[in-house]
């Protein structure tokens, strides 16, 4: 089994079963490499009552699909730290009426290297990521969040 889908059966059972809320909307880790991670759900367990996604349920997505990476971080560093997202701002950009996909590309590694760093030497990181929502070949949503971690 490679690294990256044991790392993928990881995240999908952390998103899944520590987190309800994954398991309620259904998402899955649709992909997990070196450019980004994808989180899928259908619309049917997150739909409002204009048939279209929630936007609750959007964001969720967003803030799962960044506080992914940072936590697959802890991990492969062996990093012991409580994960929590500090700050948040959500661009709404379409409706949207299908499955969608949240997206979250891996921030630089000089990024990666500087959460790494403070974490260990100070006891707290942070990192800036920029999840988005997809729909079609639409850009839906946008996130700017900024997430913490705290040994």
């Amino acid at each position: 089994m490679s690294e990256t889908t044991e790392e993928i059966q990881w995240l999908t059972h952390t998103l899944t079963h520590q987190i309800p809320l994954g398991r309620a909307m259904e998402l899955s880790v649709d992909v997990l490499n070196e450019h980004e991670i994808r989180l899928r759900a259908p619309l049917e367990p997150n739909v409002n009552d204009k048939g279209t996604a929630f936007g609750g349920a959007l964001t969720s997505m967003m803030i799962l699909a960044g506080w992914s990476l940072p936590r697959l971080l802890l991990r492969r560093h062996g990093l012991n730290a409580e994960l929590v997202i500090g700050r948040c701002e959500v661009r709404f950009l379409k409706p949207v009426g299908q499955a969608f996909i949240a997206s979250c590309a891996w921030p630089a590694p000089n990024a990666i290297e500087a959460f790494v760093h403070h974490l260990r030497r100070k006891g707290k990181g942070r990192i800036e990521l920029a999840p988005e929502i997809r729909a079609g070949q639409h850009v839906a949503a946008r996130l700017s969040a900024r997430y913490a971690a705290i040994t």
